[in-house]
Order: structure tokens, then sequence, then C-alpha cells
């Protein structure tokens, strides 16, 4: 693991919303106009059919995909405009994919740890201690995903849209979780893959299922409790109906978002480098104001709402941290026998981790914005 602190992007609403400036600002359609990239295309606007899983009441539409959308809207100067569709309305939570390829939708949630065989790589980036926030796991995810994680979307006749990192996941119950012992034989909602492994060292019983089935299966007392992170815990009801929260910050997932090759290439070059940079200041934007920002509302929700905050002791730290270490080698020698450069991405990441780790989140928003990472689609 990366010598990170655990759950360093927790922070309460007040630093929460400083640390995001940049960010929200953007949102706010400040930096629609700064430097604009040319519009040359002259025809018909095309429409970007968008849809999710979450309600369209929820914070991450509200605060986030709304108006960024109104962003690249003004970045194109109208020439792409959104249709967004929201909880489930057009496809199962998981069928982006294949809404993707028979044209549902244009840019949908096509979550790695939703399958873990067809994403195989990209897992490597849910491994246990890698990220110190969201953002620059966010930052590191996007600067891989060219060199390490192409073949696992685009095999399945997509393209990659933006990747983001989530906060980390800690577990909520209704029962307290205080010691590791108290973990011990608990069937705990997640994923499957690196978050069900990290789970099974823990000497938990991972459930794996899709956020919606997690969420019926925890309110029928199925499930001892959750494994996720403050934002989707608000935004899915979890965090407000849980009795106890308890600290554990090891495992993040990536959420992408695939896009319709389809519709990727009908646009014109110019509305296509638009598209780009708007994704990679999407996704740095998302994972600041959601995870961060409004991740810290959460937890100020779920204390109101009288979930108790647990945090694990030192000695019971010193065996999960025993226990996950090695998730971590298990991953990189299976990925290598079957001929994938794990062992090279997670060079990489150590490297990218040394030139993002003093970088504010404002200074990793603003190179998204000014800079953004480049790739072929």
């Amino acid at each position: 693991m990366n010598d990170v602190s655990r759950n360093a992007d927790e922070f309460d609403s007040t630093e929460a919303f400083a640390r995001c400036k940049v960010a929200r600002d953007w949102l706010a359609g400040l930096y629609a106009d700064v430097s604009p990239l040319p519009v040359t295309y002259t025809g018909a606007p095309f429409t970007m059919k968008v849809t999710g899983h979450p309600p369209e009441t929820a914070s991450v539409v509200r605060e986030v995909f709304k108006p960024a959308f109104k962003v690249l809207e003004r970045m194109s100067r109208g020439k792409i405009v959104v249709d967004d569709r929201w909880g489930a309305s057009v496809h199962a939570e998981r069928e982006a994919v294949e809404a993707l390829r028979d044209g549902r939708t244009d840019f949908a949630p096509c979550y790695s740890a939703w399958d873990t065989n067809l994403y195989t790589m990209v897992q490597g980036l849910r491994l246990p201690g890698l990220f110190a926030t969201a953002e620059i796991g966010t930052a590191i995810s996007e600067e891989l995903y060219a060199d390490f994680l192409r073949p696992d979307v685009e095999k399945q006749g997509i393209v990659m849209g933006r990747l983001k990192a989530t906060s980390a996941f800690n577990l909520f119950s209704m029962q307290p979780i205080r010691t590791l012992a108290d973990l011990q034989g608990l069937r705990i909602g997640g994923n499957d893959g690196i978050e069900g492994d990290v789970i099974r060292a823990l000497g938990a019983i991972p459930v794996p299922g899709s956020s919606l089935e997690k969420k019926e299966a925890f309110a029928s007392g199925a499930l001892d409790a959750m494994h996720i992170s403050d934002g989707p815990a608000e935004v899915f009801g979890i965090g407000t109906k849980a009795r106890f929260r308890t600290s554990l910050g090891l495992v993040r997932n990536n959420t992408e978002f695939g896009m319709s090759k389809q519709f990727w290439h009908s646009l014109s070059d110019d509305l296509r480098e638009i598209l780009h940079a708007w994704l990679r200041a999407e996704a740095q934007a998302e994972c600041q104001v959601f995870y961060g920002l409004e991740g810290a509302r959460a937890r100020d929700k779920f204390r109101e709402a009288g979930c108790e905050f647990i945090a694990f002791s030192d000695a019971d730290w010193n065996e999960i941290d025993a226990r996950v270490a090695p998730v971590i080698s298990a991953f990189v020698d299976a990925e290598e026998a079957a001929g994938r450069p794990a062992a090279a991405m997670m060079t990489a990441i150590d490297t990218l981790t040394k030139k993002y780790v003093n970088k504010s989140p404002d200074q990793l928003m603003a190179n998204a914005i000014a800079d953004p990472i480049q790739w072929e689609q």
C-alpha cells in the first residue's frame, strides 16, 4: 500500500467547500468562455443522450451533472446538447454497455466493479490504500487509461467517456462494528473482485449486487452491513437509515462512464476535441464536488439522523493491514501470469503519485481545465 493517511479525504463541510473552489466555479460556468476551443462545425446540433441509475433528485445529478451539461453546451456553442434521463428509466443499472451499443444512450455508467471478468486491469485501481484522495485517484486513473486500461473498455465495442475515483468506502450497519472481531462472518454488501477479496481477508462475507439491489437487501436485513462511500450512501438512503458507520477507508471504486462509439465518431473533429476537454474537467469536478463536498454534507446528515461514527483501534489496524497486504501481490501475480502488465501499472501509479501528491484539489482542477490529459479514441 502507498503511504497514505486513512480517510485522508474526509473533511468537514466548511473545509470541503473551500477545497473545491475551482471545481465549483467550473460547474457554475465561469471557465466555459475562457480561452475557448474553436467551433468550426456549422451543421445541426448533436444531441448527447445521457442515462444513469441515480434518481434525478440525487445530489450528484443536481449539483454536478446538470450544471456540467450546461457547461458542455456553452463550450460547444450549442452544437452539443444533452438529453439526460435518470432513475434507470431507459435501461437497467447494469445494461449500459448494451445500451451504448444499441443506441439507447450515448453516455452512461459502466462501472468496472460491476464486471470484474471484463474489466481486469482496471481492478488494480481498487487495491487497498492506493490513493490518498478521490481527486488524486481520478487524475492518476485518467492518466493510466491510454497505456494500461483501454483494451478492457474498447473490446466491448464502446469508448471511454471518463474515469473517476470515489472517496474511500466505509461500513454502514444496524449493529455496531467496533472491533475486527465484530466483523467476522458478517454479510457485507459490496462488489466482487478486489473489494470482495478485501472483505474476505477481513473475515467477512462479501455479497455482490447493484446499488439498488444492495439498498433493498440492507433494508430487509439480508445484509449485516454495507461497504460504500459517503456520497452514494446518502444518495441511496443508506447512511441516514444505518445506526452505525465504522471507518475503514481501504477501497475506492472507479465509477467510469462509457461513451457510444457511434456517437463519438459522428462528431466533427472540433466537437470531439471540445467533448474530450469537457470530459477531463467533468471527471475532476465530479469527484471533488460529489465525493468531497457532498460527502462531507452527507456525513453531517448521517450524524443528524443519529448515526454513530466508530473507528477501529490501532491494534485492530495492525491486523487489518497484515490481512489485506496479500491482496495486492495476488492481483499483480495473477495479471502478470495472464500476460497483462500489472507490475508496470503499479510502477506507473507510484510515479504518478509522486507527481500529484502535493497538488491541491484546485491545482488538479485547473490542470484538468487548462491542460487536459490526451488520448486517442
